[in-house]
């Protein structure tokens, strides 16, 4: 038993130890030649790889790029025994520490989800749409010690790079990614179909309700962004009606998000991306001309849930999109995604493909999950990297610090608040809030 203890207590203090490396931006020290040797003889599927050498390029995430989790970019140089030749790869490593304030992560399950997702669910979903279409990177190993973390293949080798978050997506860019997300539906359509059981571990997005109702920090950061959100639309000429039934929102929010995840009856039935704004998909562009995207593949499925067709549109539409583009083309949006959706549902001989009053009619039964994107995540995203590059979950845990950050993200960028005076203005005249 002493010796189980004492075990214990050692993987304690290396789980310590990488959470410091990992505070600290340097990449930790288990990220070292013999993690990076079983990671590639994992997702290579080889009986031996040497490792020559490790390369760290610049990490990333925080700074409001990437608020839950620490990434950090890997190039190996290696040799495996099946083809006796000195290789390259470029990696990306998703460390997912669980501290007090990313506790949520875990009561979540978003690690599990993620890997069964990429291990069990991806390959199925590029085999079933039939055309060489890609949804995800590749998944190469997962471990859980000392510190949760995902190792994928690196899309940017690819060619594949992030659009800007603070620009928003222009119509080009919108339909490739809708047309992409239409296949990916469909897919996950077939997929439960053929495979009912697959739903198991895809219950829940964010918006699980026992996590709404458990979770305090959650709640009060969700009402101090909506909160400040009708304290500034009050000073709107014209928008004072529009402040009241903002706090009246807030002031019932637990419930209300809850009614933003629920599940409804008899509703089209998808496997949800979950959390689909512009830094959670990356693009590949033509040799000709390098601002033409010509492909788009999904990253980070730790939010996917089975639900409505209605979530994912909407997030996508009031976290992601240009507003001249939302203002004058969101039908049209909504027709390249259904196209695709279609047309793929056709070709994989699904029974019962959705009518398009069908899709219009999902989304509009979800727009409140639309309301939710634009206060709680287009202010986000949006700001200005000179803002936002010290957020991050354990910082927005010190109540000071989120006050004065949440203020600054309904200022820092004028794409949030024209945005916000068109969005909210729609959700009104919908009649989302009465």
């Amino acid at each position: 038993m002493k010796l189980e203890s004492d075990k214990e207590k050692e993987r304690e203090k290396e789980r310590e130890r990488a959470e410091k490396e990992r505070r600290a931006g340097d990449p930790p020290k288990y990220l070292n030649e013999e993690f990076f040797k079983a990671a590639l003889e994992d997702g290579l599927r080889d009986m031996r790889v040497d490792i020559k050498k490790i390369i760290f390029a610049e990490s990333s995430g925080g700074g409001g790029e990437n608020y839950c989790s620490k990434i950090y970019r890997a190039r190996a140089l290696y040799r495996s025994s099946k083809r006796q030749l000195d290789e390259e790869l470029a990696m990306i490593v998703k460390s997912i520490a669980i501290t007090p304030a990313t506790q949520f992560l875990e009561e979540l399950a978003v690690y599990l989800r993620e890997k069964i997702f990429y291990f069990d669910v991806l390959g199925k979903l590029e085999v079933l749409i039939g055309d060489g279409s890609k949804f995800g990177a590749k998944c190469l190993y997962t471990t859980r010690e000392p510190i949760q973390t995902i190792v994928f293949d690196d899309l940017t080798q690819y060619g594949y790079k992030l659009a800007s978050r603070q620009s928003g997506l222009n119509e080009e860019h919108c339909v490739v990614i809708l047309k992409k997300l239409g296949k990916f539906h469909a897919s996950s359509m077939l997929l439960a179909q053929k495979e009912p059981s697959v739903g198991e571990h895809f219950t829940s997005g964010m918006l699980d309700e026992n996590y709404i109702r458990t979770n305090e920090r959650f709640i009060n950061f969700m009402a101090l962004q909506l909160r400040t959100l009708a304290n500034l639309v009050a000073k709107w000429p014209g928008y004072e009606l529009l402040s009241d039934k903002l706090h009246r929102h807030c002031d019932d929010i637990k419930e209300n998000l809850v009614t933003t995840g629920r599940s409804l009856p008899g509703e089209i039935t998808v496997l949800n991306h979950g959390d689909l704004w512009v830094n959670n998909f990356m693009y590949k562009y033509d040799d000709e001309q390098p601002t033409k995207p010509i492909d788009a593949i999904f990253v980070d499925f730790q939010n996917s849930f089975f639900g409505s067709p209605g979530c994912d549109i909407n997030f996508f539409l009031n976290s992601s999109v240009q507003l001249d583009v939302l203002i004058h083309r969101r039908e049209f949006l909504i027709q390249t995604y259904y196209g695709a959706l279609r047309e793929s549902l056709e070709r994989m001989h699904y029974e019962c493909v959705p009518s398009y009053t069908d899709i219009q009619q999902e989304i509009r039964a979800r727009e409140l999950y639309g309301f939710f994107s634009s206060y709680a995540f287009l202010p986000m995203v949006t700001m200005k990297k000179e803002d936002s590059y010290d957020i991050s979950i354990e910082a927005l845990s010190d109540p000071d610090f989120a006050k004065t950050k949440v203020q600054l993200m309904f200022s820092s960028n004028p794409r949030t608040t024209d945005t916000l005076r068109y969005a909210l203005r729609r959700f009104d005249e919908l009649g989302i809030f009465d």
